[in-house]
């Protein structure tokens, strides 16, 4: 471990970069840059309650002592609809919870691919009270579709607003909707990258499991309150979970502290917690699709760990050929999270799905993370529609009816500075092909030019003595490596002559250091 390291990482970008298809990843070494990290953030309510987490937790353990039942499904009708006819329906803004408070919650009614209802309830301090569906307080495609509406149809999940962007406007900022996933936008942000309460099998030969929230809570705030409570059950075939939300603007940042305890009905080959998905579809690593005008497509970039010894660790994403799953050991955990790190419209050129200002997500760990590793996902995908990754912390210690879970998390949502990373980044991938001399018994080598800048190398003079790390994992033999300052200052680059090994992908793992003088 370099003790000094001031940058590493793959693949941040500027306006245009290509290169051939090279999976890599770099590890951040920084120990001494931060002595805490983001830290626990602090959560003050002012609101007594008729309902807090413990009664979430008594219904848990009584559903899970019992056999899985699925909740029913909406009429097949309603099943059919395509997105474009469920965006048409949504509820009357006089008829949602809470219209003249700073949090408003707005219901979702069920359809299309939301096929299973589930239950609200509104707490306050004397009373918990359900939340009735009326469709005659949504606004539905048409007269005829309204008809065809049946009378106790029920939620699909919900969404809240507050004023992120200005005192009168009415922003989305979290949403609930299908199986057990959320999604958190800060201000000026579209939605991207969501959250889950819970991955399990997630890649394994036995196919994944989907739990789901079926009945929520939400804690009437006070006028002057800053934050938002929401309690959730979870229920699935392998599983019930109790889970408290704190939802907390925080600036140019959305803040939600998650607090859960799982409960299972059987032994579980795998659990994902603060689980995460994401889109990557292209990118400045690897070919354009053959008909794709647009220089990129994706919602992250890569995913970021800081480690319990204090290291950084960033994997650049890509679109495997075949299904990959990647495993880092993650004992202690700091955080980790789906960074998009591209924020300039040039980067992608699509006006309608605005990629660069999809959020980045940053889980900080406060309890329940110990012996483990981070486990990333990657299924193949022709389009920019699916979330084909998936990130989250398995813990090692097993998990059945024996051993329950619980854990705590604060899920940051932004731009890319969410993760308060200190280091520098590489900016700019520039990758080629190189022909090798017989003699060297090599019929090709890449060149690998990675552009650094930013964190420690911003001010640093052109005589600093900056070295290289880098380690291959025997993918590839490097015959060549340099480091040298660019006429832009603050700008560095690595470059390395890589020769492969085999026909496998080169693994790449790099980072900067200052040298010893």
């Amino acid at each position: 471990m370099l003790p000094n390291s001031i940058g590493s990482g793959l693949i941040g970008g500027t306006c245009p970069a290509r290169g051939v298809q090279l999976s890599a990843w770099g590890r951040r070494f920084g120990p001494l840059i931060l002595a805490s990290f983001l830290g626990s953030a602090l959560f003050f309510t002012s609101v007594a309650q008729a309902f807090d987490l413990n009664d979430v937790n008594i219904q848990a353990k009584q559903l899970a002592a019992s056999g899985y039942v699925a909740t029913p499904k909406i009429p097949e009708a309603l099943s059919q609809i395509d997105q474009a006819t469920f965006d048409r329906i949504a509820i009357k803004p006089s008829a949602a919870l809470w219209p003249s408070a700073r949090f408003g919650i707005s219901p979702i009614a069920a359809g299309f691919m939301y096929q299973q209802p589930v239950s609200l309830y509104e707490v306050t301090a004397q009373s918990v009270a359900p939340v009735v569906f009326d469709k005659a307080k949504f606004d539905w495609p048409s007269p005829a579709f309204a008809q065809m509406v049946p009378a106790n149809l029920g939620f699909a999940g919900f969404s809240v607003d507050y004023p992120l962007t200005g005192q009168d406007s009415h922003d989305v900022m979290i949403t609930f909707l299908g199986g057990a996933q959320f999604g958190v936008v800060a201000a000026n942000q579209v939605p991207g990258a969501h959250a889950r309460g819970v991955a399990i099998d997630t890649g394994l030969p036995q196919g994944e499991k989907f739990p789901m929230f079926t009945k929520f809570w939400l804690v009437r705030p006070e006028s002057t309150d800053s934050q938002l409570t929401i309690y959730a059950l979870l229920d699935g075939e392998s599983l019930t979970g109790a889970y408290e939300f704190v939802v907390r603007p925080n600036g140019d940042q959305v803040d939600v502290q998650v607090t859960a305890n799982l409960f299972p009905r059987n032994g579980i080959s795998r659990v994902g917690l603060a689980p995460m998905s994401t889109m990557y579809y292209y990118g400045q690593i690897g070919q354009r699709p053959a008909g794709q005008w647009r220089p990129a497509a994706y919602e992250s970039d890569g995913l970021l760990m800081h480690t319990g010894e204090g290291n950084w660790v960033f994997r650049s994403l890509r679109n495997p050929s075949e299904l990959r799953t990647n495993q880092f050991d993650a004992d202690g955990i700091r955080g980790f999270g789906f960074m998009q790190r591209q924020t300039r419209f040039c980067q992608f050129e699509d006006p309608i799905s605005r990629f660069e200002k999809r959020p980045s997500l940053w889980v900080t760990t406060e309890a329940g993370f110990g012996k483990g590793k981070i486990v990333l996902v990657q299924i193949p995908t022709n389009s920019d529609v699916h979330e084909n990754q998936i990130a989250f912390f398995q813990p090692t210690d097993p998990v059945d009816p024996d051993h329950p879970l619980s854990f705590a998390y604060t899920l940051s949502v932004g731009n890319s500075r969410v993760a308060d990373e200190p280091l520098a980044e590489v900016r700019r991938p520039l990758i080629g092909t190189v022909k090798i001399a017989p003699e060297d018994k090599t019929e090709k080598a890449y060149r690998v030019n990675l552009d650094f800048a930013g964190g420690k190398l911003s001010g640093l003079g052109n005589n600093t003595p900056v070295i290289a790390q880098i380690n291959t994992h025997d993918t590839a033999n490097v015959l060549e490596q340099a480091v040298i300052p660019l006429p832009e200052p603050g700008h560095w680059r690595l470059s390395m002559l890589l020769a492969p090994t085999s026909k496998a992908e080169i693994t790449l793992d790099a980072n900067l250091a200052l040298g010893k003088k």
